[in-house]
């Protein structure tokens, strides 16, 4: 035991005195992107905060932090305490301190793409116009926080596609703009925007918060107010970041914590093996601050509802609480959000069933849903279209669980000029929001 011991302490010293070493003449540069919008999806943006803070207090500078949210939680009316954001039961204030380069309209997947890129023209004249300056020895972190489903993740007024992604990333390293590059995504769905795409030699890992086929997970309802302030991946990487020697754990040993922790989802990684041996703070800051001690942690294993279910859950919970005539209108809520979300499915089985010309087998395919996509022309033109004729999945997040099915349709090859056709005949409907 004592020998088993040693070793590992001794593999733990010389991991950490590679990473040291490479680190001497290396820069780390983070982006952090929090996709949505509106007070139930506060967590979305808090997370994006905390990452922020993990980041400052291990020192990484605020000119190698970019941060691209929409800020619209620490004045909102909604807010019983203004200008506080936090991000765990009685957590710290994360926003505190916070400096953000793009909100509001400016964070779009182009705006992202270029500031990844360096594309400093790209961004003239948009937010602060920074972006990462990163050459072959830098090691880049990414946090990405949102909604998404099959393929894509979701921005407040556009979705970022996988294939575009990866195209970004194996040009940076063609071009030679990094050496390793992290990413840690939080969505729906999550892992369908790598599994299979990338190659294991480019310098990129990527752990998701949940599989091709998984809801993420929201945890701690805040009684406050009144929404779930963390995504249980998000707080479990973040809390570990917080309590933890980022000099000496290893990206492989977060895994395993996030893994078991974010256990409602199947947290899979991606992408180059042997970076699963690099510290932490290689991407994260190697600076030792002040540890920070999370409570609560155990919570968000309690309270966990799947991240579509938040709207449904967040009334249910304010029904807890409330009387006669308050109650009666929270349940009238409730009521509309399940005849809102029905619409959205009749929609979809409809225009399915135009495209098929089959009923049955349009159900087929709402019931069996794909999620690889090998047709990607056809199936972001079928998206774009149910998105900007539908449901604009900016307004309307439950409108981005039907996309596997417009999936299906490509993937049996009944062709984009079909779907899209037929989406433009049943979406005459103008314009809807609120479909939660």
């Amino acid at each position: 035991m004592q020998l088993l011991t040693g070793v590992m302490n001794l593999r733990i010293g010389i991991l950490a005195l590679l990473s040291a070493i490479s680190a001497v003449n290396a820069d780390n540069w983070a982006v952090l992107v929090a996709g949505s919008k509106s007070w139930s999806n506060y967590r979305h943006q808090a997370g994006v905060c905390h990452a922020y803070q993990v980041l400052h207090d291990h020192g990484i500078p605020d000119d190698h932090i970019v941060v691209m949210m929409y800020d619209d939680l620490a004045d909102n009316f909604e807010n019983p305490t203004p200008g506080v954001v936090i991000n765990r039961p009685d957590g710290p204030n994360v926003y505190e301190g916070i400096v953000k380069d793009y909100t509001g309209r400016d964070v779009t997947p182009d705006v992202f793409f270029k500031v990844l890129t360096g594309d400093e023209a790209g961004v003239a004249g948009i937010g602060s116009g920074k972006v990462i300056k990163s050459g072959p020895e830098d090691h880049i972190f990414i946090n990405m926080v949102d909604h998404g489903n099959v393929g894509f993740f979701s921005f407040p007024s556009d979705h970022m596609y996988a294939d575009d992604l990866f195209k970004v990333i194996k040009d940076m390293h063609d071009n030679n703009q990094y050496k390793e590059m992290v990413m840690y995504m939080e969505s729906c769905e999550s892992g369908s925007l790598y599994d299979g795409i990338y190659p294991d030699n480019i310098g990129f890992y990527v752990t998701t918060s949940a599989d091709p086929s998984e809801s993420s997970y929201a945890c701690y309802f805040d009684e406050l107010r009144d929404t779930y302030i963390g995504d249980q991946f998000g707080c479990c990487w973040m809390e570990n970041s917080d309590e933890s020697d980022l000099t000496t754990l290893t990206l492989g040993d977060q895994y395993q914590i996030i893994y078991e922790c974010n256990y409602q989802s199947h947290s899979p990684w991606y992408g180059q093996p042997s970076m699963r041996d690099e510290v932490v703070g290689v991407f994260l800051g190697m600076g030792k601050t002040q540890q920070r001690k999370s409570s609560g942690g155990s919570r968000s294993k309690d309270d966990a509802v799947p991240s579509v279910d938040v709207p449904l859950f967040i009334l249910k919970n304010k029904m807890k609480k409330a009387n006669g005539d308050e109650k009666i209108a929270l349940q009238a809520q409730i009521n509309g959000l399940f005849k809102k979300r029905e619409f959205v499915q009749e929609t979809t089985k409809n225009i399915a069933t135009l495209v098929t010309g089959d009923e049955e087998l349009a159900e087929y395919y709402i019931e069996n849903p794909m999620r690889k996509v090998n047709d990607w022309a056809c199936y972001k033109r079928a998206v774009d279209a149910f998105n900007d004729k539908c449901f604009r999945f900016g307004e309307n997040p439950f409108a981005m669980t039907m996309t596997p099915t417009l999936l299906n349709l490509c993937e049996n090859n009944f062709g984009a000029d079909n779907i899209v056709r037929r989406i433009e005949q049943v979406c005459n409907f103008g314009f809807v929001s609120g479909i939660e």
